[in-house]
């Protein structure tokens, strides 16, 4: 048996080991590689030539792509029908700066912007990277912008097995000093995502913790939701699951797209402020200190695997 092994050894016909993750950084973005593949990407500076033009839509603070280990991108960012849809990402709709009511949510409109700031990576590893990035939320006043929210945000984005990627996300909002700041209720606000152009209402489907589907999901409580649909190779899968409820505040309510809206093409929101105003406190943590975690799957998932990897998340 040793000389067997050690002829295979010599001859190379072992299986590979599976290679670690590969960084790549520069001032603009910071890129996770696996196999090959840009699995993940963050931007921190806007892209040379933006859809719209750069000074339209200065567009950073976004996560592109999300992948699957197979490759499979499940995030669109700048799809012709809202220019300002940004992959993974986490504008307010409308925040209160000194009564007056500023939308950083479309930043074409000019009122207000979410724009990263600088991103370091804290921790490399075969399986995992951590990464830390400072963004803003910005105002415009009198042709000038100002910030008035600091943004912290924690990344870890790590394996799930073999056909799984799982990012978290810790997102930090204070003040800057001097602003006094509410977070404007709407109907969509907060952490978003934008799937794939070629998931449509007639190839996916959605599912909440809740039991609903993209026809009646909206403005409905929700630990986590969860869309699959067609890849290059088999299925694929899109988890959401929000750490309100683990952390003690009030489920988030979803904002989605149903199955006739733009193709039925999905649009999830987890939206802590559909049905209520915060001011931006540290006694606020539904606004000022929320965490997220999302799993890319090469395969269709269950409600029992989704509630499975919700109530296991620590």
């Amino acid at each position: 048996m040793i000389r067997i092994l050690r002829m295979t050894l010599a001859l190379g016909l072992l299986l590979p080991v599976q290679a670690g993750f590969e960084v790549k950084t520069s001032d603009s973005r910071i890129e996770i590689v696996d196999g090959g593949k840009c699995v993940f990407g963050w931007q921190i500076q806007p892209p040379a030539e933006p859809l719209g033009g750069i000074e339209k839509f200065p567009i950073s603070a976004y996560v592109d792509p999300l992948a699957t280990p197979s490759g499979f991108d499940l995030t669109a960012v700048q799809p012709s029908d809202h220019l300002h849809h940004l992959g993974l990402w986490w504008p307010w709709k409308q925040v209160t700066v000194d009564g007056k009511k500023h939308v950083t949510w479309e930043l074409q409109k000019g009122e207000g912007c979410h724009v990263a700031k600088s991103a370091t990576v804290t921790g490399e590893s075969d399986d995992a990277v951590s990464i830390t990035a400072r963004n803003e939320i910005q105002i415009q006043r009198d042709g000038k912008y100002r910030p008035v929210i600091a943004e912290t945000v924690n990344l870890r984005f790590s394996r799930l097995g073999k056909d799984a990627y799982v990012l978290d996300i810790g997102l930090e909002h204070a003040p800057v000093a001097g602003e006094e700041v509410e977070i404007t209720a709407y109907r969509y606000s907060g952490f978003s995502w934008r799937g794939p152009m070629s998931w449509t209402g007639e190839n996916s489907a959605m599912v909440t913790s809740g039991g609903q589907d993209s026809d009646s999901a909206n403005g409905q409580e929700a630990r986590w939701v969860f869309v699959s649909g067609p890849a290059e190779d088999d299925k694929a899968s899109f988890l959401m699951l929000s750490g309100a409820e683990k952390d003690g505040n009030p489920a988030e309510r979803l904002r989605v797209w149903n199955s006739k809206m733009h193709h039925g093409n999905p649009f999830i929101n987890f939206n802590p402020v559909m049905r209520k105003s915060f001011a931006l406190t540290k006694d606020s943590p539904e606004v000022a200190s929320r965490r997220y975690r999302v799993v890319m799957a090469d395969r269709a998932l269950t409600a029992g695997e989704a509630e499975a990897l919700w109530k296991e998340w620590k």
